[in-house]
């Protein structure tokens, strides 16, 4: 028995003990990343931190598709243009928030990804364009991010225009100054938050003015006059 009194055995056995702890945290952070969270568009939920957030062409959902307690009960393909097909897999927590899901074109989606797997997804009504109107920016983050008002963490620009009949000095002082009553713009082919608009009184005229561009989206294999489509391949290995 002299052997568990010794001081080599006790260290062991404190690194196995410590080894276990660190993968059960590991398999619990994994665990929270993908739990679900409800919630409209511009309303607060749980934060998700927004890795592609795109318009969608299309949404083929299987007849027998639906989000129960806040996960897919099948596969389902969203092709958003025509080189690119997003499955979400059965089981992927997710919101949907666009009443014209079947029609082309009236969609988009926010996605937070690893790799190209979906985590967590989130369809609302959206248009082809340049860009979409999000809800206001209520905290400015580290590393390039912010938080916006329905709980989304998204990447923004370097220099972000600030659209109000009155200036401001910086990002963080419109945000302090207009909270949630403002909107913000995110551009599509960024994939940054590009703008913040305040809610102007009526007549009022900006201080800044914005130039929109047009973002060139790939559509070589879609008739966009198109008022139906067929079945697109997509893996599901």
């Amino acid at each position: 028995m002299r052997q568990f009194l010794t001081l080599r055995f006790w260290i062991a056995l404190l690194a196995l003990g410590g080894l276990a702890l660190a993968v059960t945290t590991f398999a619990r952070s994994r665990d929270s990343k993908a739990d679900t969270g409800d919630g409209d568009l511009g309303k607060a939920s749980a934060e998700r931190t927004i890795d592609l957030i795109s318009w969608v062409y299309a949404v083929q959902p299987p007849p027998d598709f639906d989000i129960v307690d806040g996960r897919t009960t099948t596969d389902l393909a969203l092709i958003l243009d025509g080189t690119r097909t997003m499955l979400v897999k059965a089981g992927t927590a997710g919101e949907l928030h666009c009443p014209r899901l079947t029609e082309l074109a009236q969609c988009t989606v926010a996605a937070d990804l690893l790799g190209d797997g979906v985590l967590w997804f989130s369809i609302v009504p959206g248009f082809p364009g340049a860009a979409v109107q999000l809800p206001a920016v209520t905290k400015l983050m580290d590393g390039g991010w912010v938080r916006l008002a329905n709980g989304w963490v998204v990447r923004h620009a370097s220099k972000v225009e600030r659209s109000c009949p009155e200036s401001s000095a910086s990002l963080s002082d419109f945000i302090s100054t207009y909270g949630t009553e403002a909107t913000s713009t995110f551009s599509f082919g960024q994939q940054e938050l590009v703008k913040v608009t305040c809610r102007q009184a009526t007549g009022a005229t900006p201080t800044t003015t914005t130039t929109t561009t047009t973002t060139s989206v790939p559509l070589a294999v879609i008739d966009p006059t198109a008022t139906s489509i067929d079945p697109a391949t997509v893996d599901t290995g």
